[in-house]
């Protein structure tokens, strides 16, 4: 978008329409941020998922096109819950994926980890101690001596 300014209508505010009295620098200036609105909406609406498109309007309040940036912040207001969704299946995996034997305890170790960093990164703030907790919980019972011997260590 940056290439030949299209990015323009992102981050500058919509200015003012020219009138009559405005001067030919304003006329170019807005001429320019329209260009660049309307391009920035083509590319969105070209490139943005079908379910989504359909049921947001690209139109403005009066009939004309909506703002680039505007339109920008009502698709993330409105379809942020996918993140929820996705938040909530990582909790999910965490918490109820147990070790069942086949793979190594490492790669069951690492899968949990990965599960727990994708929830700290949707700010889901979970502490080292608890995913321990977790690791130690999902271990069967014939680690039990494993369990014993890390809850005796007075050192984490």
């Amino acid at each position: 978008m940056t290439l030949h300014n299209l990015d323009l209508a992102l981050r500058v505010d919509e200015p003012s329409k020219p009138t009559d009295v405005s001067s030919a620098d304003e006329r170019s200036f807005y001429e320019k941020w329209e260009h660049s609105n309307r391009s920035c909406l083509m590319v969105m609406k070209y490139t943005m998922d079908k379910s989504i498109k359909e049921c947001v309007c690209m139109k403005g309040e009066n009939g004309g096109l909506q703002c680039a940036k505007d339109f920008l912040e009502y698709v993330k207001a409105n379809y942020t819950k996918i993140d929820k969704a996705e938040m909530t299946t990582y909790l999910k995996l965490l918490t109820t994926t147990m070790y069942d034997g086949v793979g190594g305890v490492r790669d069951h170790i690492i899968k949990l980890k990965h599960y727990f960093n994708k929830t700290n990164e949707m700010k889901v703030e979970l502490s080292e101690k608890f995913l321990k907790w977790l690791i130690l919980e999902s271990l069967p019972t014939s680690f039990d001596v494993v369990k014993l011997t890390y809850n005796a260590l007075k050192e984490e």
